[in-house]
């Protein structure tokens, strides 16, 4: 079998192994569609491949606009930020409390509720400058 290329770009050779198998009927669709989009293919170039035609078409599928989008997650209960021991309480709270700052991929800290901040000498004060018009409250 030639290389396959895809969108200008080469395809995994094992790409092809499977394609043959699907061919054949070795494995079913459902099955070359998995193994090719976990080496690399998009759903829509393996569809491609596999013989949709649909997802042969030249123009871009476009979404609905609106609707409704549904996520499964736990629901912990809520603590203190700084306690935070699993990730599905950061999400819970994200949507509706603000950090004072941001820590970085960099290592970096980026201000958010704080406008600055300032330490002494010996680093045992520390001022926060916070932004205007924050509401606290004690939970």
């Amino acid at each position: 079998m030639a290389d396959l290329t895809l969108g200008g770009g080469p395809v995994h050779p094992a790409v092809e192994m499977h394609l043959a198998d699907l061919r054949r009927a070795r494995i079913d669709r459902r099955e070359f569609l998995t193994r090719a989009t976990a080496l690399g293919l998009t759903a829509a170039g393996a569809s491609a491949l596999a013989g949709d035609p649909a997802a042969a078409q030249e123009t871009p599928v476009r979404p609905p606009v609106g609707g409704t989008l549904r996520i499964q997650t736990n629901v912990m209960a809520m603590k203190e930020p700084r306690a935070y021991d699993w990730s599905q309480v950061g999400n819970q709270s994200r949507g509706i409390l603000e950090y004072l700052v941001e820590y970085g991929a960099d290592g970096a800290f980026r201000p958010m509720l704080l406008e600055s901040w300032e330490l002494n000498e010996d680093a045992t004060r520390y001022t926060f400058h916070v932004r205007r018009g924050i509401t606290w409250h004690d939970g």
